[in-house]
């Protein structure tokens, strides 16, 4: 029951920052420079996830061990799983614009990084059911999720797909994110080994996310400067919040 419920907090988690962001994005406007600095402001909210939040608890529950090898873990599965994707030629078999491939590369790049974060979620709430514990790291999580809703959503509608698709594939992008959290979950109840190698895999993933691919993405749309100011603000939002929550 706990795992179930576990994978419904993880998947709400997910989507309450997603499809806001998304919806605010689809009223509000669009434009390479908002999309870059947003995707900077991700990636800063991430980091400040994984370096003050995540690996601290790996080590808490485990030690350096199972920390440093789920970190390693989490680089080289999702490195391989990121080539895997762009291996599928569907999305590029139609006729799609340049704004919607993006929408959609940006939409498979969340997809895989909410695995790992809904690994992580449902770790810590299994470790401590209490909202108190989890919930930090959960609100964290949900507005990071924000600007990556509003950066797919944007793409998309530059891409001139429709409302109702945009909505579907924002949901379509936390599913990841409540098996996750289901797995956190089981392997949470294992040992403090295993849940310090799981923390220590969400980690190692998102970092890897961040530099490889969201930074680089970001800095292509609009360039280095708003991916800069983006990402300052982020990581120092990300800080507060880990401090208060």
């Amino acid at each position: 029951m706990d795992i179930l419920l576990a994978a419904v907090i993880g998947f709400l988690v997910g989507i309450s920052g997603t499809v806001f962001g998304g919806l605010v994005i689809y009223r509000f406007g669009e434009g390479p420079v908002k999309q870059s600095g947003l995707m900077g402001f991700s990636g800063g909210i991430m980091v400040a996830v994984v370096l003050l939040d995540l690996w601290p608890e790996a080590l808490y529950y485990g030690g350096w061990m199972p920390a440093l090898l789920g970190t390693g873990l989490g680089v080289i599965i999702i490195r391989y799983f990121e080539a895997m994707m762009r291996l599928f030629p569907w999305y590029a078999r139609r006729r799609f614009s340049k704004s919607t491939k993006l929408g959609l590369l940006m939409g498979m790049g969340i997809g895989t990084h909410n695995f790992p974060e809904g690994v992580a979620l449902g770790t810590m709430f299994i470790a401590n059911p209490h909202i108190q514990y989890w919930g930090g790291l959960g609100a964290l999580m949900a507005l990071h999720n924000i600007p990556e809703g509003m950066v797919m959503a944007s793409a998309l509608k530059l891409g001139k797909v429709r409302f109702f698709k945009i909505v579907v594939a924002l949901f379509l992008v936390e599913v990841p994110m409540a098996v996750g959290a289901m797995i956190g979950a089981f392997v949470g109840q294992i040992s403090g080994w295993a849940a310090s190698l799981a923390l220590g895999f969400a980690g190692g993933a998102m970092i890897f996310l961040v530099i490889q691919e969201l930074l680089p993405m970001a800095k292509k749309i609009a360039g280095l400067l708003w991916t800069g100011f983006g990402f300052i603000i982020g990581f120092g939002l990300g800080v507060v919040l880990v401090k208060i929550t």
